[in-house]
């Protein structure tokens, strides 16, 4: 099973390019604390499943307590929210992809997603999860991100935008928007490369983490289908 802590490869920890990456846009996800979910005019669904190294796995939330604030994306509801701005080794993670097909939602384009996390918790343990933003930058990006290597890959590599390119080109400018405090190609220059092109992935801590189990599928449940390339 892959180490729990900071998003990383085959359990290590990340390459320093890559946390440069995370360190960088940690100023911006920070600012993300005090959001309290995406407000939604259609009663919340919870989230059940999410990706694990290209398989789709049961990831069950743990129940609401009296007075806990809620965390909800568009229409998707992910349970509690445990404030805490700096993600911890001891948790698993949870990755938040824009865009996915995994959840989808008519009239809440903006917010579908896949749900990504790097391990499977002990069997029945409900254990906290780093939320992170992934968000795609790169329009040529095509291939749906199920893995945390895969998402980790493609933020060490860069891309250069066209003249023609705009804030609306860049396939999650609506996660950029509402989480990062990003609405224009200016304000991607924290984010660029030592090269000075632009990551084709960006990787940002949500500072804050949810409850959760994860289990693999049962026995005879079909994986989810692998993207071509994968």
């Amino acid at each position: 099973m892959a180490a729990a802590g900071s998003p990383s490869r085959g359990g290590g920890k990340l390459r320093a390019s890559a946390t440069r990456v995370l360190r960088l846009a940690a100023l911006a996800g920070c600012a993300a604390v005090l959001w309290a979910g995406t407000p939604s005019a259609d009663p919340p669904s919870s989230v059940s499943t999410a990706y694990l190294r290209n398989q789709l796995v049961s990831f069950n939330l743990a129940p609401l307590q009296k007075g806990q604030q809620p965390f909800s994306l568009g229409p998707w509801q992910f349970g509690a929210r445990v404030s805490d701005r700096k993600p911890r080794d001891a948790r698993l993670n949870l990755y938040l992809v824009s865009p996915g097909t995994l959840h989808q939602a008519e009239g809440h384009e903006d917010f579908d997603h896949n749900d990504i996390i790097n391990a499977l918790p002990p069997e029945g343990a409900v254990v906290e999860w780093d939320v992170y933003w992934v968000i795609v930058l790169d329009p040529a990006l095509r291939e749906d991100i199920r893995s945390e290597q895969e998402l980790i890959v493609q933020a060490q590599e860069g891309f250069t935008p066209g003249d023609l390119f705009e804030f609306q080109d860049v396939p999650g400018h609506a996660f950029l928007r509402a989480f990062l405090n990003v609405d224009s190609l200016d304000g991607l220059a924290a984010y660029r490369l030592k090269d000075g092109r632009l990551p084709r992935v960006i990787i940002a801590p949500a500072g804050f983490a949810i409850r959760a189990s994860a289990a693999p599928p049962e026995a005879g449940q079909p994986d989810a289908p692998v993207a071509d390339g994968k």
